[in-house]
């Protein structure tokens, strides 16, 4: 099992997936914005079981009920805070793991506190229900998610996006490429045209977003197409100032910002 496959069990409710290294699938693919989502997800799960080693007296952490409680104190609460916020502040995706995370450090805090004051039975009946357990299910399944979400984004993105190297080389004649017209300004032809035709199609084909992205696509192709026809035409240095300023660069950054809107809309409906 990969690890994006991983993290769709996850998402599609899988308690206990296979795991990703038992298929060979290598940590450093749980990457994104300056967090590897795997490791977050273990250390999230292994709260559990660090809180119950402490009410039964077998751990040597000197645990502080006024730091557990604390969202911003871990590493994952320190990236939500820093990095996270920044690349995903966008996303209600995003904003309900937040949420959820401050209740299950709370409710952590929660556990703890009861322990120290004696209670073990009334600590582990709060670690084995109530708010601890939904908040920390949520958690697991909302960063699955967020990597779901961020890694098949990012992968339609990229595919868009190169297209502004492949023409800038091309007009530049250092490509080996042999652009034609007709092909560049059709929306059925690219990887991400082919996405949108197949699996896309398949995915989101009834949602109104998915119409925007296929309208601005379309649209962006045609812009492609007219930068190509002015660089055959000798025009280099108008192609290539089309590039920058005007209808092309607008149609791109449409499409990924339709991109998004896709995915997060996709995440609601869900």
């Amino acid at each position: 099992m990969g690890m994006l496959d991983w993290f769709k069990s996850i998402v599609g409710g899988d308690k206990s997936p296979a795991t990703p290294e038992a298929a060979g699938a290598d940590d450093k693919g749980a990457e994104l914005a300056g967090l590897n989502f795997k490791t977050a997800v273990d250390a999230h799960m292994k709260w559990k079981v660090r809180l119950e080693s402490y009410i039964s007296g077998t751990s040597t952490e000197q645990l502080k009920v006024e730091v557990v409680c604390r969202d911003d104190q871990c590493p994952l609460g320190k990236w939500i805070y820093d990095m996270g916020g920044e690349k995903f502040g966008y996303s209600e995706t995003f904003f309900d793991m937040k949420a959820h995370h401050a209740l299950f450090h709370r409710s952590a805090g929660d556990v703890l506190a009861a322990a120290q004051s004696g209670d073990a039975d009334g600590a582990r009946k709060l670690l084995h229900s109530g708010d601890y357990v939904k908040a920390s299910e949520r958690v697991k399944m909302l960063l699955a998610r967020m990597f779901v979400i961020a890694s098949e984004g990012k992968e339609a993105i990229d595919s868009h996006i190169k297209w502004k190297g492949r023409l800038q080389t091309y007009i530049k004649g250092d490509s080996k490429e042999d652009l034609k017209v007709e092909v560049v300004s059709r929306d059925d032809q690219c990887t991400l045209g082919h996405w949108l035709n197949g699996i896309g199609g398949e995915r989101f084909g009834q949602m109104p977003a998915f119409s925007v992205v296929r309208s601005r696509h379309a649209q962006f192709h045609r812009c492609a197409g007219e930068v190509l026809s002015i660089a055959q035409q000798g025009e280099k240095a108008k192609a290539l100032h089309m590039l920058e300023e005007g209808a092309y660069p607008d149609a791109s950054a449409q499409v990924a910002a339709a991109i998004v809107t896709l995915f997060e809309k996709q995440r609601v409906a869900a």
